[in-house]
């Protein structure tokens, strides 16, 4: 997944994970989707920051 939000460079726009957002809020609290949404979006930080370095490494190597 970091290698196709980094490929795409969607993990560094705010705009996806705005959009995530506004989809887990629409979903049933009891839903697995939300559940997975929700534990997604909880990593967010984690996840630019690893997207990021996927990115430079990328870019040393190519």
């Amino acid at each position: 997944m970091k290698e196709v939000l980094a490929e795409t460079e969607w993990g560094n726009k705010d705009a996806f994970y705005r959009v995530a957002q506004a989809i887990s809020e629409t979903l049933p609290l009891d839903s697995k989707k939300k559940k997975l949404l929700d534990g997604f979006l909880s990593g967010k930080e984690r996840l630019i920051n690893e997207v990021k370095q996927t990115t430079i490494q990328r870019r040393l190597f190519e």
